[in-house]
């Protein structure tokens, strides 16, 4: 991340590793929250993305990196301290992208060393520091429990969705999946006592969507909660990014990391271990 500019400006780069589903926004039209981590290791939150309304070449995917000018989220709007929002009208460049290749060993090079032993630690961190933003590694994930939503978007924003901009583009139609999963699980911390976590990743939503669209209600929720289970299953060595939603201190899980196991437990050395 470069110095900060007299108008405080700077140039964030980071590994992005999650990406929300959009949400609907009077403000914004639309919006997407981003996180991922420089390679000094500080997290990043970008909010709010415009993620469709930006050019083919913006349009960033898991495991790239990218730069882009932004400035501190104002503490009136949003005091985490890995809050940022983009500057100019969003002007981000991909730099380069991390594969998959040996088991995940360059993403887990980057982000693994970062990594917290529990949700309880994370929130620990957050009434010391305003922490909000992490990785966490679930001792145990005991279901995925799926809760019908509305159908809808509310009034309020369906119309917003509905408007012709004078000056900006055309809305474009947001999908809303009428069903939420959530991870319940503990951690390893002597103090958990479990939790249920949404799950907001913008991949599993379009899966929903799409199998929705092709093949009905039902089995989109079955697809769904089956690829949820799959990111965690007993041949994974499964993380959760998590953070926290503004102004609550309640948290969401915004993405899995989920390598294979390696034979005899070859994972990199982390900071609790």
């Amino acid at each position: 991340m470069s110095d900060c500019a007299e108008d405080g400006v700077v140039t964030l780069r980071f590994l992005v590793t999650v990406k929300t589903y959009p949400s609907p926004s009077v403000r914004y039209l639309e919006t997407v929250c981003t996180g991922g981590i420089t390679d000094d290791g500080r997290w990043i939150r970008l909010y709010p993305v415009p993620f469709r309304y930006w050019s083919k070449d913006q349009q960033y995917k898991l495991y790239d990196w990218v730069e882009i000018d932004a400035r501190k989220r104002p503490i009136s709007k949003d005091k985490r301290k890995e809050s940022y929002e983009p500057s100019g009208g969003g002007n981000l460049i991909v730099t380069g992208s991390v594969g998959t290749r040996r088991n995940w060993q360059e993403r887990k090079r980057v982000i693994l060393p970062y990594a917290l032993p529990s949700v309880e630690a994370l929130l620990q961190s957050y009434d010391v520091d305003g922490t909000s933003l992490g990785i966490i590694r679930p001792a145990k994930v005991h279901d995925v429990v799926v809760e019908a939503d509305s159908a809808d978007w509310s009034p309020q924003h369906r119309k917003h969705l509905e408007q012709m901009s004078l000056f900006g583009p055309a809305p474009k139609h947001l999908e809303k999946p009428s069903h939420r999963f959530s991870y319940r699980f503990t951690c390893s911390d002597p103090s958990c006592n479990g939790h249920t976590l949404q799950i907001t990743d913008w991949g599993l939503s379009v899966l929903y969507l799409r199998t929705r669209a092709e093949s009905g209600e039902n089995e989109a929720v079955s697809k769904t909660r089956m690829k949820c289970w799959e990111l965690v299953g007993g041949d994974r060595d499964a993380y959760f990014y998590v953070g926290t939603t503004y102004p609550y201190k309640s948290c969401i899980v915004l993405g899995v990391f989920s390598p294979k196991k390696e034979p005899g437990d070859g994972r990199i050395q982390m900071r609790f271990d």
